[in-house]
Parts: C-alpha cells; sequence; structure tokens
C-alpha cells in the first residue's frame, strides 16, 4: 500500500500542539506569531523526521506566491548554461526559493512550451536566455503579471530586466590581443549572427579590425554556423577559412572553441600558435588543460546570477519599481598559449 503523504494535522497530533501553529513554524512565521525557538525546532526536527514536503501548489492558492522561480536556458548541456543554472539554484534558495529548469535548445516554440509549463505550476517569477523567434511570444508574456528578467541576452522590443556580460569589450578585447600579435586575417565563427550577444560580440571584433585599419567591407570573414549540425558546419567553415589563409580564428561561443580543439587535435599539419591563433569567449575546462591551452574572455557567469536572482526577486516583492535596467558586467580576460 502507498504510503500517505504527511500533512500539517499529523504533525501537529504527534508534538500535541495545533495545526495553526505548525503552520506558522514551517511558513517562517514563528517570531511574528510569538513562538518560542525551543517549540520551533521541535517542529522543524518532527516534520523532518516524518517526511513532511510542503504542497507547493496549496501554498501558492493560499498565500499567492508558491516559491517557485522558472529558469530557462538556451543549452543546459552547455557548460556555461549549466554553472549558471547551479549558480541561481544557489542563490534562489537563500532567499527560500526553489527552481524549475528547462531548456530551450534555441527553439523559439520549446522556449515557449517551457514558459507555458512553468505558469501551469504557479512560478513566482522567470529567468529567461531568450532565443531568436521568441520577441512575439515575449511581448505578450510581458503583458501577464508574472515578472521575468533576462540573464545572458536580451531580446529587441521587449521591456525587462536585463543582465549581460558586456560582450562587445569581450569581443573587442579578443580581436585586439590577435591584432597585438600581428595577424592580419582574422576569422570569426558564430552561432547565430541574429541572437544579441552574438551581434555584440561581432560589432567588438570588427570595431577592433577597422580601429586597426583592416578593411571588413573588402572581404567579410564572419561564420555563421547555426545550433543544429552545429559540428559539420562549423568544420566545413574552419577549412574554408583556412584555405582563404586565415591566420587567426576568434570564436563567440565556448562550444565552438571546444570543438575546435577537438578538430586541430586531429590535424597535425596545423601547429598552434606558429600557424593558427585562437581565442574563445567563455572558459570551460577543456580550455584549460588543452595543449596548447585557450585564451578566452571568461563570463562572470556567478555574478551575472546572482544579480538577476536579487532582481527578480526585487520585482516578485515589489520593492524595484520604474524603468527595467540593462547590467552590463565585465568579464576577465584569460591570455594562454593560443596566441
Amino acid at each position: 500500500m502507498a504510503k500517505s503523504r504527511v500533512k500539517l494535522v499529523d504533525i501537529a497530533q504527534a508534538l500535541n500542539v495545533s495545526v495553526g501553529l505548525v503552520s506558522s513554524v514551517l511558513s517562517g512565521k514563528s517570531k511574528e506569531n510569538r513562538i518560542s525557538e525551543g517549540l520551533t525546532k521541535k517542529v522543524i526536527e518532527k516534520a523532518n523526521e516524518m517526511g513532511y514536503q510542503a504542497n507547493q501548489m496549496a501554498r501558492g492558492l493560499r498565500t499567492g506566491k508558491s516559491g517557485i522561480i522558472g529558469i530557462v536556458v538556451a543549452d543546459i548541456a552547455n557548460p556555461y548554461f549549466g554553472k549558471m543554472a547551479r549558480y541561481i539554484e544557489n542563490e534562489a534558495s537563500k532567499l527560500g526559493y526553489q527552481v524549475m529548469f528547462g531548456s530551450s535548445d534555441e527553439d523559439a516554440n520549446k522556449l515557449k512550451s517551457i514558459v507555458n509549463l512553468f505558469i501551469s505550476r504557479q512560478v513566482d517569477g522567470l529567468i529567461i536566455v531568450p532565443v531568436n523567434g521568441s520577441e512575439e511570444y515575449l511581448r505578450k508574456l510581458k503583458k501577464q503579471a508574472i515578472p521575468f528578467v533576462f540573464i545572458d541576452r536580451y531580446c529587441e522590443n521587449v521591456e525587462a530586466e536585463t543582465i549581460c556580460t558586456d560582450n562587445f569589450e569581450g569581443g573587442y578585447q579578443l580581436t585586439n590581443l590577435l591584432v597585438a600579435k600581428g595577424c592580419k586575417k582574422i576569422a570569426a565563427f558564430v552561432y547565430d549572427t541574429n541572437v544579441t550577444n552574438n551581434i555584440e560580440r561581432i560589432k567588438g571584433y570588427e570595431a577592433c579590425l577597422i580601429n586597426a585599419g583592416m578593411d571588413t567591407d573588402k572581404e567579410p570573414l564572419v561564420y555563421e554556423v547555426g545550433f543544429k549540425h552545429m559540428e559539420q558546419r562549423l568544420e566545413s567553415s574552419m577549412k574554408l577559412a583556412l584555405k582563404n589563409n586565415c591566420d587567426a580564428f576568434f570564436f563567440a561561443n565556448n562550444a565552438l572553441g571546444v570543438h575546435c580543439v577537438k578538430f586541430f587535435n586531429e590535424i597535425s599539419k596545423v601547429n598552434i600558435p606558429e600557424d593558427l591563433k585562437i581565442v574563445s569567449f567563455d572558459n570551460p575546462e577543456a580550455f584549460q588543460v588543452s595543449v596548447p591551452s585557450i585564451t578566452c574572455y571568461e563570463q562572470p557567469v556567478e555574478q551575472m546570477s546572482a544579480r538577476a536572482v536579487k532582481v527578480l526577486f526585487q520585482r516578485i516583492s515589489n520593492t524595484l519599481v520604474g524603468q527595467n535596467r540593462t547590467y552590463l558586467l565585465p568579464g576577465t580576460l584569460i591570455v594562454r598559449n593560443s596566441i
């Protein structure tokens, strides 16, 4: 026979106290209701002993708050987004929130389905990595009462608190390292040139080339490889860039950079950094242990996550009002052996 769910009344009967007292303790209102620390401790210990789990749905109906926030990242398999999810979960728990996760896989329809599911579960707010094609849905979401913030990217024409890396500066700094090393023909590789973080990174790359006197209009060297079938398209693009005598590669995303490392491990005739210099956004472990190690621009993912949770909580609790803001956080340039 299945074990029945432990209820507040069960805990109250076990301790010979009122259900109201147990409810006050487990909802964090002991001091407000003048319940002693000793009795509070007994209730919490008994609840844990009996395996009590709060009914979040009932809590939401009673208080108007579920104590849950929803997170939608672009690709949970990417170490960068995996770290982001973990940091957000840690920060949310400090504020008494639980977290539901979803991965859009850079698909606007999947993002919509995940957010709708979260809303049906009565989440109090959302942290969203917007994807290409999601603008119309996010504009409609803005009209609903549920607060949300963007992280990693923003969405054109959708007003929301936004927390991002300074992507332009990162693109500029990485490219400038290559220019300083004497590189004359620098190819850039990017998932999608319509996503705002990639747009800013490529703008930084191009601005540096222009300032260095390189003619970007004469021979565009930005290769868009897409999220689907990325490995095959990236390899084809890299081979084309090598055929065009490029002497440096700039990767706007860590997954592209990691696959580049795998690719060149199989091509012994290309020596890095003697024949080709490489830089990339993000700092996955693979960049640290590869031979050679990869120069990169590390995003402040822990600080971004903490800021996103803080801002969302302020919106949920109505302690942050007024115009939405964009927070651009500086990353860290890490120079290694690939240049």
